[in-house]
């Protein structure tokens, strides 16, 4: 079962977004009016389907992705099997801009697949973890860590990294991430003043992302009545930087460090508007270990029709800018390739998202699909972007290319996918635990 549920996880996240993919193709080709002998899910040998005029809409033998089959692209020897060449629906008697369109279709269709399921996501409403749209207020910071080294306490103020600045944790630590064993500087805000402060970032985890060592102030969101946090005089949106000297670095610390303790007065150092206090708190004993009666602070994310698509195509906006600007990072070597999740991440990501639930399940379809459509745009034959570069190219010398141009360009661009699959094939195979003990 532990095996069996990443692997239809997977197939049920790769399915849904090359279907939404390939029939962008082919919904568009159909409207140009343009012979469409095959749309498949899947590769390999038909297992069953059903015909859409021209069309033969089948499910093949292995659901690792799909594809549309026009009349007159490249590789189309079904025209010549049933003789339909001379009628005006060919994909190559189209004009140029029309192909275009087909082409530029199956990305749009990732992006507006992304848009749909964020914007659903919006309408309904969820709530999400507070620190995210936090103020980058540092709640706790690791010993022996850059941030400790340049002397950041809990209670700084991050208000710009490099000359940009971060109102949010999402966005500082996004910064931090994309920048490992670099050369840093923080304006940090501290009791009302400021200072720069310079650090090299550290690379923490099999991602190699950056890291400085801080961590998000743990805020409490609500008070049960008649409880040890609220008869100690806590408050709600207060934070917990620490526990009987302790650092807290997340609400699911807390209760750990409750049962180590014991039920007995507990010295908390609490961040409240500023400033920073200690109260004297005793967690009861409720049969389930000490508890003091708190919840974490949560964000929900609610909006109506209008507002939640605006919101989803925001969304969309943000994520793409980040993915071009992680792109950019990799193609001059400023991150590592192993911040890359290929096939066999996808298929851990899927297992541990349908693990979460059908929420956290549609969330990766909605990233993994921008993320498709972005890498399809590449004008890297023979990815979507490819040909539109050569229709591009082609349009504006005004003639085509040569078959054999042509087919240099795709053989070379088909190189440099294989080379890319082979790069993220082993960041993914040198993240598994078992390896990483191998090289070790």
């Amino acid at each position: 079962m532990a095996i069996i549920t990443p692997v239809l996880a997977f197939v049920f996240v790769l399915g849904i977004i090359i279907f939404v993919h390939e029939f962008g193709h082919l919904i568009t080709a159909k409207a140009f009016g343009m012979r469409v002998f095959i749309f498949s899910f899947g590769f390999g040998k038909r297992l069953f389907g059903f015909k859409w005029g021209d069309t033969d809409c089948r499910v093949s033998a292995v659901p690792l992705g799909g594809y549309v089959k026009l009349e007159g692209e490249p590789g189309d020897h079904l025209s010549e099997d049933t003789q339909l060449q001379g009628d005006g629906r060919d994909f190559v008697s189209r004009p140029r801009w029309q192909r275009f369109l087909v082409y530029l279709a199956g990305p749009v269709m990732n992006a507006a697949l992304t848009t749909a399921v964020l914007s659903g996501f919006y309408m309904v409403g969820f709530a999400v973890e507070g620190s995210r749209y936090d103020r980058p207020i540092v709640g706790a910071v690791d010993p022996g860590s850059p941030a400790a080294r340049a002397g950041l306490l809990p209670a700084d103020e991050i208000l710009r990294i490099d000359g940009e600045a971060v109102p949010t944790w999402e966005q500082a630590q996004y910064h931090i991430a994309l920048r490992p064993d670099a050369p840093l500087r923080l304006r940090v805000r501290r009791d009302g003043a400021e200072r720069e402060v310079a650090l090299r970032s550290t690379t923490s985890s099999a991602e190699k992302v950056g890291s400085i060592g801080v961590h998000p102030l743990v805020r409490i969101g609500t008070l049960l009545p008649d409880q040890a946090a609220a008869a100690a005089g806590l408050r709600p949106d207060d934070a917990i930087l620490a526990i009987e000297g302790t650092p807290v670095k997340s609400f699911a610390e807390i209760p750990t460090l409750l049962n180590a303790a014991g039920v007995r007065p507990l010295r908390f150092q609490v961040w409240r508007d500023g400033r920073m206090f200690d109260v004297s708190v005793t967690p009861r004993d409720t049969g389930a270990g000490p508890k003091i009666g708190i919840t974490p602070r949560l964000v929900v994310k609610k909006f109506g029709p209008l507002d939640a698509v605006r919101e989803g195509l925001r969304s969309v906006g943000e994520m793409t800018a980040q993915t071009l600007d992680v792109v950019g990072r990799l193609l001059t070597a400023r991150i590592s390739p192993k911040t890359l999740m290929g096939p066999l991440g996808i298929a851990q990501a899927s297992g541990d998202a349908a693990r979460g639930g059908a929420g956290s399940l549609l969330f990766l379809v909605a990233f993994v699909s921008l993320q498709v459509g972005i890498l399809n745009l590449f004008p890297v034959a023979p990815l979507d972007g490819g040909h539109l570069a050569i229709l591009a190219i082609e349009g504006t010398a005004r003639r085509d290319l040569s078959p054999v141009v042509k087919g240099w360009i795709i053989n070379a661009g088909a190189a440099v996918i294989f080379l890319l699959i082979g790069l993220v094939l082993y960041s993914d195979i040198s993240k598994m635990s078992f390896v990483q003990k191998l090289l070790q």
